[in-house]
């Protein structure tokens, strides 16, 4: 190789480290005039809000998802437990007064008479 094709490749080289250099600067200087990296930190804030309220407004649907199934819960055994009360209550049969003289026949320990 020649001495002027080396000198033409360094000068080539160093043309290029400079344009690359230039765009380096270019490149900091920008993201500096944007407030320091203010917007990207607000961006990142604003994004962690978000999430936050998205995850409260999941807890909140869901207590309230568990409160309706207790409460359709509660009122089913209620339900139920109603119904029990209503057959035991048609199934003995209670004298209306003490004093009934034939509630006594009725009412005897032991039918072996």
């Amino acid at each position: 190789m020649s001495r002027s094709r080396i000198d033409e490749g360094a000068h080539e080289f160093l043309r290029r480290v400079q344009i690359l250099d230039d765009e380096y600067d270019e490149m900091r200087s920008s993201l500096a005039v944007r407030n320091n990296g203010h917007e990207i930190l607000a961006e990142i804030h604003a994004a962690r809000e978000r999430e936050a309220a998205e995850a409260e407004e999941r807890e909140r649907i869901e207590a309230e998802e568990r409160e309706r199934q207790e409460t359709a819960a509660r009122e089913q055994r209620e339900a139920i437990a109603r119904s029990v009360a209503a057959r035991r209550a048609n199934d003995r049969a209670a004298p209306l007064d003490d004093d009934d003289p034939e509630a006594e026949y009725y009412q005897r320990k032991s039918w072996l008479v």
